[in-house]
């Protein structure tokens, strides 16, 4: 790849971004009252001026001065910084600015899709509120970046503020970064600034420059026919942003079932198609669908207590879920997520014939009524009685008025790194942490080398060097994903293990705290300390054990194959009493066997009847595996594999 010539036109383009020059002192947004600046750096300030005006920087006891070019650009380094404050930075060139309330200490870039950008208060399981409750850190602030995408790399973002950590504001934070940054700043007694720039449903591609990813062979015709008018792309961008907005009035006001009185029990279904509990988008031929579906359930109710209250017990996935029994609303659900205990009002359940109706509000064909570890039921005379809910279902996605599909324009090649991370850079940071990769998961084979030029490209344009990356490896997911011994997520979750080959990354294993319903599993507390147990090794050089064990090197015996690791910390362990699962072997025709495994000091023995002279070993290769191998320090070792055959 041409990285020593990239690195020089990157160079010229990353200290002098596109600026809409004024009259007057203009700063980059991403300063202001209440940021933090990275110690231990000479960290930049910058901005536009009159052509040839001093610039005079005055923070921290320190002067340190620039002038404005020929273009009216400028860019001052202050010195080395210890970590302190709160401090006033007094900007002077033809006007003056000041900053108040700006501390000195550890400064991270926390990027990537939905898991990272996923707020607090969307949530984080039963403490959240409490969590929230408890988000008094006035040293943590946050500096959200403005959703934009752009086909030329900007040099500013829209006006934002640094927002300080508080109960009152905490809820609107990326939950991964501030359970980061709460381990941080508890541990290093520092404050903690983050720049929190993610997009949810986003590739890797969208996040790297153009001039590094048409050095990516798979990219370069595709770059090279990417959109160079900007207000053509505008022009589409408005269309997709029109697009959007008419779906989500549409969700709002699209009642036409309701009129058409699909909720009653005389409603004829007959013609509507046929599904099974738990009725997921998926099994329903609706994968990847957006919009509005209905649901019904016919239920006999043999009791004769219709004058007391009953229980609705569901777990209802969706956007937005509205549900009916026999014409009645008895609950509207805003992005549900879990088993729900609705009370039902007296008198709406009737003796005999029953129908129960289901409203959904569907987005990336991500939602579904009932699961497989939960009972959909309704509970009557007084817990006496349980009506079941499981079996037939009937559902129409024809009923409402039709929605835009997906709007995949910011997923255009490099178009959030124009919008998101250009006007950033060359801000201070320490390093980043990502969570991204269930984009790319089905082109984990292309994500070994595209992952590593993401991390490249951030790097060059910084100037800070091999900067701390740190990110996430994708969690299990998909409940009752075919066990066909091939996965794309595991081969994402590969690439994302390879790319620990490149210096200064670290990789937080989840492969035991995700949800197998749901892309977005709450737990995000631990998604952030195990980045923070990373960031103490990478960035900070602590001697500690950071990761579960990690695949190393494999040994043919007799009695099957050995497999030996690092990371095994004070040793191996599983987090389950019954034993070892998670591990698959082979012999030379490549047909995978559920495998027996036992801990051998720091090695695992892998063996199986059904493989007399076996060649390989993988280990949690599924999309959602049950993974029990961890350290004594209870850390998860990562899923692996010890053959390269090629796979999806």
């Amino acid at each position: 790849m041409r990285i020593k010539a990239l690195a020089l036109l990157l160079l010229h383009s990353f200290l002098w971004p596109v600026w809409i020059t004024g009259q007057n002192l203009h700063l980059a947004s991403v300063f202001g009252d209440h940021m933090v600046i990275q110690q231990g750096i000479n960290a930049p300030v910058w901005g536009t001026d009159l052509p040839g005006t001093r610039i005079r920087v005055d923070f921290a006891g320190f002067i340190t001065e620039a002038i404005a070019m020929a273009d009216g650009k400028w860019i001052a380094r202050m010195p080395v910084l210890e970590e302190g404050g709160p401090y006033r930075m007094k900007v002077t060139g033809s006007d003056t600015i000041v900053f108040d309330d700006v501390m000195v200490g550890e400064v991270w870039l926390a990027s990537g899709q939905s898991n990272m950008e996923w707020r607090l208060a969307s949530g984080v399981g039963p403490d959240t509120g409490k969590e929230i409750a408890e988000a008094d850190h006035p040293r943590i602030r946050f500096f959200t970046v403005p959703k934009k995408t752009s086909i030329v790399a900007l040099g500013d973002t829209e006006t934002q503020e640094w927002i300080v950590c508080s109960p009152s504001k905490a809820g609107s934070f990326s939950a991964v970064a501030y359970f980061f940054a709460r381990e941080l700043t508890l541990h290093k007694k520092v404050a903690v600034g983050i720049i929190s720039s993610s997009w949810g449903a986003t590739s890797a591609e969208a996040w790297i420059s153009s001039e590094m990813l048409s050095s990516h062979p798979d990219f370069t015709e595709r770059v090279a026919a990417e959109e160079r008018d900007t207000a053509k792309w505008n022009s589409y961008v408005r269309y997709a942003l029109k697009a959007e907005s008419e779906r989500e009035v549409i969700a709002r006001t699209s009642f036409k079932g309701i009129e058409d009185g699909v909720t009653g029990l005389s409603y004829d279904d007959t013609a509507w198609e046929t599904c099974c509990h738990p009725a997921e988008m998926k099994m329903m031929g609706l994968d990847g669908y957006w919009g509005l579906v209905w649901l019904r359930k016919h239920f006999i109710y043999t009791g004769k207590e219709t004058g007391k209250e009953m229980k609705l017990i569901v777990d209802v996935r969706a956007r937005d879920a509205i549900i009916y029994i026999n014409g009645s609303e008895v609950a509207h659900l805003s992005n549900p997520g879990n088993q729900t205990e609705i009370t039902i009002s007296k008198g709406i359940v009737k003796s005999g014939h029953n129908v129960l109706s289901v409203r959904l509000y569907v987005n990336w064909g991500s939602a579904s009524v009932g699961s497989n570890k939960t009972t959909t039921s309704i509970i009557a005379d007084g817990g006496r009685k349980l009506i079941p809910l499981d079996g037939e279902w009937k559902f129409s996605s024809e009923i409402e008025t039709p929605v835009a599909q997906w709007q995949d324009y910011y997923n255009r090649p490099s178009v959030l790194f124009n919008g998101l991370i250009a006007p950033v850079i060359p801000y201070g940071i320490r390093g980043v942490i990502w969570y991204q990769g269930e984009n790319n998961a089905g082109n984990g084979y292309q994500y070994r080398t595209l992952f590593p030029l993401l991390i490249n490209d951030w790097r060059i344009r910084w100037q800070l060097g091999n900067f701390p990356f740190l990110y996430v490896q994708l969690a299990n997911f998909i409940a009752g994903s075919v066990d066909s011994g091939e996965s794309n997520w595991a081969e994402l979750r590969e690439a994302q293990m390879m790319t620990l080959g490149y210096p200064a990354t670290g990789m937080a294993v989840t492969i035991d705290i995700g949800d197998p319903e749901d892309i977005h599993p709450w737990n995000k507390l631990d998604v952030g300390r195990r980045l923070f147990l990373q960031a103490r090794k990478v960035a900070y050089n602590e001697d500690i054990v950071a990761s579960g064990p990690r695949y190393r090197s494999m040994k043919i015996e007799k009695e099957g194959i050995r497999i030996s690791f690092d990371s095994e910390g004070s040793g191996l362990a599983s987090s389950d009493s019954a034993g070892l699962k998670g591990f698959t072997i082979a012999g030379s025709d490549g047909k995978f066997f559920m495998a027996e495994a036992a801990i051998d000091g720091d090695e695992v023995i892998v063996s199986s009847p059904f493989v007399y002279e076996p060649v390989a070993v993988r280990y949690g290769w599924k999309d959602n595996p049950g993974c029990t191998l961890i350290n004594s320090e209870g850390l998860p070792a990562s899923p692996f594999r010890t053959d390269d055959w090629r796979g999806l």
